[in-house]
């Protein structure tokens, strides 16, 4: 079995475009997977189909050897690299499944839980009300937990769509000037929230890096009396040191990890506990064989992954997969919002389905979605370049 040809399509998923990704052999075997990178969907695209012809004729059964080959070939690394990595790693895993016939997690160790935990997310929106009716409108929807953005800081350019204009500009980096007010704003929404949610429901809130260590401490200190179950990303990205400082001053757990570009690159966040929580992301950071690492790394040193998994079906049955195999998982993200949730029918057959905020471990064989390849062929991306600037 030599792996004979890699294929994508590119389509549009909404508020970005979703990239499919098929593994075929010369003896029919495949397997499929999804990723996405806003903004660069053409670079994706590009880069599978150079990586598809280096793995032309090459062994499909080998996934670690093949894994590091596309990464220390390429010599330069980066998220754009390791995402092409991924969406292959993913049909891999995927393919070998299928052929033996049993679901990726048996492959992962086999299953640790029976359950996985999946929130989901709800936009701030233009007041503390409107963001308390979103918020009981996912638990409603059976949903215990649920994550939101800066009040304030966001409007059209974020992936649940906030109609109504930021209060802070989206290109302002985290070292300039706040309104003194900003964090009595930002509290007052997640006290409508919890007010909303009851006690038993998670929170988290998500920073994308917009403020510096001296403010991520004053917005942790004001959200202290709302119990939020993480604060994401509250600094940029790149510094474990930054996030170390912040995690050592506060008493709400951080995350962050969603743009860690493989199990090497997350390791100083983990080994200097500067996270609570690790959030890898299959589709960015080398898919399940890079995760699984990163997932023991974390394990080994006392810390929960959450994984980061705001995409379709495939890498949603990917992520949940690997979550299902892990002792030390805390939850996975989802975007099955009311907006999202017919791009998940539309392009595979057998989607994961989340019932009562759960997924239940699926027995089907490989990832277990299957693509609608004629949906693929009919469908086209829509290239708007977003330059709404947030990080």
């Amino acid at each position: 079995m030599r792996i004979d040809r890699i294929r994508s399509w590119p389509v549009d998923f909404g508020f970005y475009n979703a990239v499919y990704v098929r593994v075929e052999t010369d003896d029919g075997a495949v397997g499929e997977a999804e990723v996405a990178m806003r903004r660069r969907t053409r670079s994706i695209v590009a880069l599978l189909e150079e990586l598809g012809d280096e793995l032309r004729g090459q062994d499909p059964t080998r996934i670690e050897q093949l894994s590091e080959r596309m990464y220390r070939d390429a010599f330069l690394g980066g998220t754009l690299l390791t995402i092409g990595i991924s969406a292959i790693d993913m049909a891999l895993w995927d393919l070998n499944a299928r052929v033996l016939g049993v679901p990726v997690h048996r492959l992962l160790g086999g299953a640790f839980r029976d359950e996985v935990l999946v929130y989901t997310h709800a936009r701030a929106g233009e007041s503390p009300d409107a963001l308390a009716a979103t918020v009981r409108a996912r638990v409603d929807a059976g949903f215990r937990a649920v994550k939101t953005t800066l009040p304030g800081f966001y409007e059209k350019v974020t992936s649940v769509h906030h109609e109504h204009g930021q209060l802070v500009p989206a290109r302002q980096t985290e070292t300039e000037l706040l309104p003194p007010w900003i964090f009595g704003y930002i509290a007052e929404f997640f006290e409508a929230a919890r007010e909303a949610a009851g006690p038993d429901v998670h929170l988290m809130v998500d920073c994308h890096g917009r403020l510096n260590v001296a403010n991520s401490i004053r917005l942790a200190e004001a959200l202290a009396p709302y119990d939020l179950t993480f604060i994401e990303e509250p600094v940029p990205y790149e510094r474990p040191d930054w996030l170390r400082e912040v995690s050592s001053r506060v008493s709400t757990p951080i995350a962050a990890g969603e743009r860690w570009g493989n199990h090497l690159s997350s390791a100083p966040f983990i080994e200097q506990h500067s996270v609570a929580v690790a959030q890898p992301d299959v589709g960015i950071c080398g898919g399940l064989t890079a995760a699984k690492k990163i997932a023991t790394l974390a394990e080994t040193h006392g810390v929960s992954v959450a994984f980061h998994n705001p995409f379709g079906p495939l890498q949603s049955a990917a992520t949940w997969q690997l979550s299902a195999t892990l002792p030390n998982f805390l939850m996975s993200e989802s975007m099955i919002t009311p907006e999202q949730a017919p791009y998940w029918e539309r392009y595979v057959e057998n989607p994961p389905r989340v019932d009562g905020g759960v997924w239940r471990v699926d027995p089907s064989p490989g990832l277990g979605p299957r693509l609608r390849l004629d949906e693929l062929d009919r469908s086209e991306p829509r290239f708007v370049l977003d330059l709404g600037g947030t990080r």
